[in-house]
């Protein structure tokens, strides 16, 4: 949702968590205006009608109101926002991401959810690969869609694991060390094949 900076927020994000429910404020639009998520953790889907805006918000200030700090303004904030969305933080990994001379890429692909923090870095990195691999492959593209996924599916796999890894806490710097090297940008070719030695990203 959007809101007026009323906490002053110059070029700087602010995250809370605590017991199940968590929320991320950052400023847009030349610090003018606040992006606001508030969220909290569901142990099994909740039955509940997606057009009921009402009742989202309802439940949002149920599960948010007993905090203190800042939450309190959020909530009421969110209660007037016109672009409130309410929705679930989940994952969709797919089987397979090409089908004959179409393939899916970034999130369409990948859908590690915002928790990650990775979802650009997929999306730049897939472009690159897909990129890479439609150069090498010299008009086959079905082998050129195939070797872009090989390539890019420990990678997207591991940054998945980024939102899932430690519920509430974050990853740890492994993890994220592991997720970030897990594919080539620069390596040798032999035949049009990915060189297996070469999996780390290099500026």
């Amino acid at each position: 949702m959007t809101t007026h900076n009323f906490l002053g927020l110059e070029d700087w994000q602010v995250w809370t968590q605590h017991e199940g429910t968590g929320s991320c404020v950052y400023p847009v639009r030349g610090n003018t205006e606040l992006r606001v998520t508030l969220g909290f953790t569901a142990q099994e889907p909740l039955d509940l009608d997606h057009r009921d805006t009402g009742g989202h918000r309802a439940l949002v200030h149920e599960r948010l109101g007993h905090l203190g700090g800042d939450i309190p303004r959020l909530l009421e904030a969110m209660h007037r926002a016109p672009d409130f969305l309410f929705d679930a933080m989940a994952q969709v990994r797919m089987d397979r991401w090409t089908s004959g001379r179409v393939t899916l890429l970034g999130d369409a692909a990948c859908c590690p959810s915002p928790l990650s923090g990775q979802g650009s870095s997929l999306a730049l990195v897939g472009g690159y690969v897909l990129a890479d691999e439609l150069g090498a492959g010299r008009g086959d593209i079905a082998s050129a869609l195939a070797a872009y996924e090989r390539r890019m599916r420990p990678f997207a796999r591991l940054n998945q694991d980024l939102a899932t890894e430690n519920p509430g806490a974050g990853p740890s710097e492994a993890s994220m060390e592991r997720a970030k090297n897990a594919v080539g940008l620069d390596v040798e070719r032999h035949g049009g094949a990915v060189s297996e030695g070469a999996h780390r990203v290099r500026a």
